[in-house]
């Protein structure tokens, strides 16, 4: 609701009769007002025939006209036309302003912006950091020195690079496509799955937890304070992308914590796109350090040297 504020009379948050989703979200249908407008605008989405401006007429008409002469004209029960006249409902009901345009929303939204910036100092500055450190964040998928895989994330925390790998149906399990800084992590836990055929379970074989219910891999994460996740989870981002928060299930049928990523999906991730095959199984890279020297060179910063996790 850009530029509306309550005040001490217009205290309650109504929405408009011609909305009829009591769910709805849209700012332009509520307005601040009292408890008989909120009345009102039932009554109107009702199909009552009572309106602002009937309402106006029945309490500016002429002292001689009688209540019920005013309820046979208009057709409004007797009582309803007597309390209006007297000010027992409908008291405060004035016409509202119209809808403003979205220029004129733009402008309340930067007067709004601008006041809370000068109120606010510090809680600005605070957002300002918190904004160019979600910048820098990196997913897995990031290679040191280029542009993709970093700073572009959803609002459940997914990698938005990945996500367009997703859809193209991107699953591979491949040390080499990942930074030198992320080998030790990457490889130290796939050497934790039983990798078999790629139409069978892969057990986790690494550490569990609550009595063995609960698996525990270790995978840092730029949007999870914690530093281990889900076996499947961490399967499903080192396999077929990042993608945050979403929830990571099993196959029905697999067996105890499987990793296999043909058996893997993300609930509520509708645009990923269920792959038909692992295209490519590579545990190991074929020299290590030549991968390293290589990383080097392009960064000069020793590629970002990482120590294998404890």
């Amino acid at each position: 609701m850009v530029g509306k504020f309550p005040d001490e009379v217009n205290r309650v948050i109504v929405r408009k009769h011609s909305c009829n989703c009591k769910y709805c979200l849209n700012p332009s249908h509520y307005y601040y007002g009292t408890m008989a407008d909120v009345r009102l605008e039932t009554n109107q989405r009702k199909g009552d025939s009572l309106t602002p401006e009937v309402v106006e007429k029945i309490r500016t008409a002429d002292q001689w006209l009688s209540s019920k002469e005013i309820s046979r004209r208009l057709k409004i029960p007797y009582q309803r036309v007597r309390k209006i006249r007297v000010g027992i409902t409908f008291d405060s009901q004035q016409k509202k302003d119209q809808p403003f345009t979205l220029n004129e929303g733009w402008e309340k939204l930067d007067a709004v912006l601008q006041q809370l910036s000068s109120s606010h100092p510090d809680e600005v500055r605070r957002y300002e950091l918190d904004y160019h450190m979600t910048n820098k964040k990196e997913c897995p998928w990031h290679r040191h020195g280029t542009k993709e895989h970093k700073g572009r994330f959803g609002h459940m925390g997914e990698c938005l690079d990945c996500l367009e790998e997703l859809k193209k149906g991107r699953c591979t399990v491949d040390v080499t496509q990942f930074d030198y800084r992320w080998y030790w992590t990457v490889k130290r836990f796939w050497d934790q799955v039983d990798v078999r055929g790629p139409d069978e379970c892969w057990p986790w074989l690494g550490a569990t937890k609550k009595g063995g219910t609960e698996s525990v891999a270790y995978c840092p994460s730029p949007v999870h304070a914690g530093a281990t996740q889900s076996a499947m989870r961490v399967a499903f981002w080192l396999s077929r992308g990042f993608v945050g928060k979403y929830r990571i299930h099993t196959k029905k049928g697999c067996e105890k914590f499987c990793c296999n990523p043909l058996h893997l999906e993300a609930r509520g991730l509708d645009d990923a796109l269920e792959p038909s095959k692992i295209e490519t199984i590579q545990l190991n890279y074929v020299n290590i350090f030549s991968h390293f020297k290589e990383a080097s060179a392009k960064t000069g910063d020793g590629g970002g040297q990482q120590q294998p996790p404890p």
